[in-house]
């Protein structure tokens, strides 16, 4: 399980470390449109547009926070809703970093309570000398 967790931590961070690496529109296999907004070098918000023909429709939207060491501390994703026409939070992915780990946080938009704290979800991630992670404890 720990194997699976580390394995799963590794992906997600390879993920965002390739996707803040590209800051143009692409096209995606012809189905998705990807923007990205970036400011001062990093990316703080990504938009997916599907692709329908010549025509682009609202998909998710990703807005990224980071701290002063440029680390990513949050992730929040949004739905667009066409018959509301606009963005609804989806769920909030939070990192804390300290001293030789990450702490991962997961949570769902409630919208009763207005919040991220539903099917919340924690991982701890040990890191190693290169700052990978190595454990989930």
């Amino acid at each position: 399980m720990k194997t699976t967790n580390l394995f799963k931590a590794v992906a997600f961070v390879a993920m965002i470390i390739v996707s803040i690496m590209n800051s143009e529109v692409k096209a995606q296999g012809n189905k998705f449109i990807t923007n990205e907004e970036v400011k001062n070098e990093m990316v703080v918000a990504k938009t997916i547009f599907k692709q329908d023909g010549i025509q682009l429709y609202r998909h998710m939207r990703y807005e990224f926070t980071y701290d002063d060491q440029k680390r990513l501390v949050s992730k929040e994703a949004y739905k667009w809703n066409g018959a509301k026409e606009q963005w609804e939070p989806y769920f909030k992915m939070s990192y804390e970093y300290g001293n030789a780990e990450i702490i991962m946080s997961y949570a769902r938009w409630d919208e009763s309570r207005k919040a991220f704290d539903k099917d919340m979800k924690k991982s701890i991630y040990e890191l190693n000398n290169e700052n990978m992670p190595i454990a989930c404890l």
